[in-house]
């Protein structure tokens, strides 16, 4: 039902545009044959392509056990698919397309293509760091539009948990007041449907609002986001020195650095989240494409996730208030669904306070780690997801014992050392006393030298936005 649903959902979205953009035969034939067929390569790409689920499957079962009931769901969601961010990511490309530009031979091998009708995606920087959506996008055709990402989940998680949603049809829902992340909490809101009465709070990222807030990052002072280069530079990166070399043999005098060649990984993936394909990927080898990818859990692991000793101070914000919710008796909850939107790095944040994918040891940039299973594009991919399960189930004897269980990418994660309870999920005790000896010292305010950017000490806003209520103003 829910394919027929979302096929139905995407045909009505293109509908809504397509009186208002010119689509040629040549974009009909040349651009819908190639739509979706590079996935393969999505989970190699620094979490910057399109959505994808997580891609081990444990074939473990979503559905709530036998004997139990669900009572509370909890999803924290990073926004879908856009544009890069204009800054260092643009202008990386845009420089690679300005060398491009100025070759006056005809391009050879990997790069032919550019001799053809190629349109490049990126000439727009007003655009930059936007979801992609069918107003923006050249493809209004493409299912992995960010906006198509943000309906498709509601629809998923609607026919996963309708029972719990329509227990409370007026509920709230948080957002940062990054563009991207609020678009795709509207575009979730209204995939809903009507018959729900939805309350969007919009939680300023902005650092004064210090650990009240969905970017806890932004108020912690005192973080490093740049300890990776202590390991990557001891990374072996000849595998860019390949890639420059081979496009400079087939093309004599387009002087392709290895600078440039790192930046085409960024072009191929964004393409992707505006057209569903890029020729630019077929450039790469399996190789080629392995070797970058373990860069970037390596800049990822030791910048914003275990490897940074401030990262799990800061996911600690999210998951000790969710903590305190679960601990909250249904009856005291005006809704059983809570919804909160932000980027990558918080995510990354909340996982290294959570716990979870970090039983490994550290990661080495002696060699790639095929024993690890921690991946960055894996678990913060545009609209990466990360839902945890509250379910109460009855005994032989009559007695309910609460439990928790987290899905991440649309697949079961169970906790090393607690998985016992029905579905593999923890009870709910034992994960409390496991995450406050997990956090246990862990101070926000103190650790972060949170005052010397804001006077608030504690994150409030999933309880106090009735009378506080929060709509910060948006900002890209």
């Amino acid at each position: 039902m829910i394919g027929q649903v979302l096929a139905l959902a995407s045909i009505a979205s293109t509908a809504s545009v397509v009186g208002a953009v010119a689509i040629d035969s040549k974009f009909l034939e040349n651009d819908i044959s190639k739509i979706g067929t590079q996935r393969d390569i999505y989970k190699f790409l620094y979490g910057s392509a399109p959505y994808f689920s997580y891609p081990v499957n444990n074939s473990l079962s979503f559905d709530i056990p036998e004997t139990c009931e669900l009572v509370q769901i909890h999803l924290y969601a990073r926004h879908g698919e856009r544009y890069p961010t204009p800054g260092a990511t643009a202008n990386g490309i845009n420089n690679v397309w300005y060398k491009f530009g100025n070759y006056t031979e005809k391009f050879n091998g990997s790069l032919a293509f550019l001799n053809g009708d190629y349109q490049y995606p990126f000439d727009n920087s007003s655009n930059y760091g936007l979801l992609t959506t069918p107003d923006n996008v050249a493809n209004p055709y493409n299912p992995s539009l960010g906006s198509s990402t943000g309906s498709k989940e509601a629809l998923e998680f609607y026919e996963r948990y309708s029972e719990i949603l329509e227990k409370h049809p007026n509920f709230t829902i948080w957002t940062s007041n990054s563009n991207r992340v609020h678009a795709t909490s509207q575009y979730f809101s209204k995939a809903l449907g009507d018959k729900f009465h939805i309350n969007l709070q919009t939680i300023s990222e902005d650092a004064s609002q210090g650990p009240n807030s969905l970017t806890p990052i932004n108020g912690c002072a005192n973080y490093n986001g740049s300890l990776a280069s202590n390991y990557t530079s001891k990374y072996d990166k000849t595998y860019l020195k390949d890639i420059s070399g081979r496009l400079n043999a087939e093309n004599p005098g387009l002087n392709v650095t290895s600078t440039d060649a790192y930046n085409l990984f960024n072009w191929c993936a964004f393409e992707n989240n505006m057209r569903g394909y890029s020729d630019i990927c077929d450039i790469f080898t399996i190789e080629e494409l392995v070797k970058y990818s373990y860069y970037g859990d390596l800049l990822t692991y030791y910048n914003e996730f275990v490897g940074n000793p401030l990262s799990k101070v800061v996911g600690s914000v999210p998951a000790q208030a969710t903590l305190k919710i679960l601990n909250t008796p249904e009856n005291e909850l005006d809704q059983q669904a809570f919804i909160s939107f932000t980027h990558d790095t918080n995510i990354l944040n909340y996982l290294a306070a959570l716990g979870l994918f970090s039983d490994n040891k550290p990661l080495t940039a002696e060699y790639i780690d095929w024993t690890t299973d921690f991946h960055r594009s894996w678990l913060v991919q545009e609209g990466a997801r990360i839902q945890t399960q509250k379910y109460n189930c009855k005994s032989s004897n009559g007695t309910s014992t609460s439990y928790v269980r987290f899905i991440v990418n649309d697949v079961v994660k169970p906790m090393t050392g607690c998985s016992n309870g029905p579905g593999f999920s923890c009870p709910l005790t034992e994960y409390t006393s496991y995450l406050n000896k997990r956090l246990e010292g862990v101070d926000y305010v103190k650790q972060c030298g949170s005052t010397k950017v804001s006077n608030i000490t504690d994150l409030t806003f999933y309880w106090d936005y009735k009378t506080h209520p929060y709509d910060a103003p948006l900002h890209v």
